[in-house]
């Protein structure tokens, strides 16, 4: 799917608008791929515009475009073998289920795939209508780089928000506190001299220790807790004391960032699934706003028999966040209006997005998900841009 530039003008009315707040039946209008009104009389305003195309969205609700902050562009499945590789991710496999921007991550493999072929990937995706992102560094430390250290990675490079790494992991044990320091402190530095999110995204393993070296950042370095991200935290007690800690980190002011992957109904057995650990998430006290999903996406999920036993495996995809998204309403009972800043508004304030992504809003890039009344998928705007159409071929 290849994308020419923005339309000149682009008016949706009648929906109901979730923004994510719910602002009722309201009209949008875009221009250039950026949206500049929201209300009546859209139409109206950008009148004879060249260009200008008109969605009616009459029994639809409309949602900002989701953010994956977590997904392997370039495949995953490193540590499961040759039979558990996966392909490289398409545009059609983020749009199409209503993630309009992604951050990619290098996996377990970073020999055979490395930074500059996510770079490049990045590349190829924005092209194609996804406004993608990546982290440098990876799961090893000392960290790895493009330009000669993470901090000028951040700093130079518009398309790296922030650095990946690994705790508690036993494939990368990471167990080196000078190193841990040293990534921290390039990425305190990088915010500062860049104004980015510079953010520390961490693999959580399951080794015992969990996130105490990321606690210990805090403490020791005065690393703002906002600019570190542990990732895949909702995991069972048997398996890690992480979720509790987790739990701890975010009622101090920390994010914490649920992977929807990990989960019973995929085939992890030591998951705690999306709707029953946000919800005792809230219920322990933790502020809805200090809550993030992301997919672990394009990985390779094991299947099992009724007995547990590993038969094989199939591919995560994309899908899962915009799944788990509508689970929160229906199992968890969230309202919609809450349930979506967890994969819109939370994620943009934490990758330093907001005032561009996460919400529809006046300035913000024109990235816009229409549902049906049975939660499908009908369209995808991406900056303004038509790039899924449900019933077109492909789709």
């Amino acid at each position: 799917m290849n994308h020419s530039p923005q339309e000149t003008g682009l008016v949706i009315e009648g929906g109901e608008l979730f923004a994510p707040e719910s602002f009722g039946v309201a009209s949008i209008a875009a221009i250039a791929g950026v949206t500049t009104w929201i209300g009546e009389g859209a139409t109206d305003r950008l009148a004879g515009l060249p260009g200008l195309k008109t969605i009616d969205a009459r029994g639809m609700r409309i949602i900002p475009g989701l953010i994956d902050q977590h997904i392997h562009f370039l495949g995953g499945g490193d540590a499961n073998g040759p039979l558990g590789r996966v392909p490289e991710l398409t545009p059609d496999m983020l749009l199409s289920t209503g993630t309009t921007t992604a951050v990619g991550v290098l996996g377990v493999d970073n020999e055979t795939r490395d930074l500059r072929l996510l770079l490049r990937k990045a590349h190829e995706l924005r092209n194609s209508g996804v406004s993608a992102y990546l982290y440098s560094g990876g799961m090893p430390l000392p960290a790895r780089h493009l330009m000669g250290s993470v901090c000028a990675d951040v700093s130079f490079i518009d398309q790296v928000i922030g650095a990946k790494s690994a705790v508690a992991e036993r494939l990368h044990p990471n167990r080196s506190w000078h190193d841990l320091a040293e990534l921290a402190g390039e990425l305190m530095r990088a915010r500062a001299l860049s104004g980015k999110a510079a953010v520390l995204h961490c693999h959580v393993g399951s080794l015992p220790e969990a996130i105490e070296p990321l606690m210990r950042l805090v403490t020791e370095l005065g690393m703002p807790p906002d600019q570190i991200v542990p990732t895949h935290v909702n995991r069972t007690p048997d398996f890690s004391p992480v979720f509790g800690q987790a739990i701890a980190f975010a009622k101090n002011g920390g994010t914490i960032d649920m992977t929807c992957c990990v989960s019973r109904i995929d085939g992890n057995l030591a998951g705690v699934d999306v709707p029953e650990a946000v919800k005792h998430c809230l219920e322990e006290g933790v502020p809805l706003g200090n809550i993030t999903i992301s997919t672990d996406g394009n990985i390779p999920a094991t299947v099992r028999d009724i007995k547990g036993r590993a038969l094989g495996y199939r591919v995560v995809p994309p899908s899962v966040l915009f799944r788990d998204v509508m689970r929160l309403v229906h199992e968890s009972g969230l309202a919609l209006e809450k349930a979506l800043t967890l994969a819109t508004t939370n994620v943009a304030r934490v990758l330093g997005l907001a005032g561009r992504k996460g919400q529809i809003a006046l300035g913000h890039d024109a990235d816009y998900v229409l549902l049906g009344p049975d939660d499908s998928i009908q369209m995808v705007i991406a900056r303004g841009r038509i790039v899924f159409r449900r019933g077109e071929q492909g789709a």
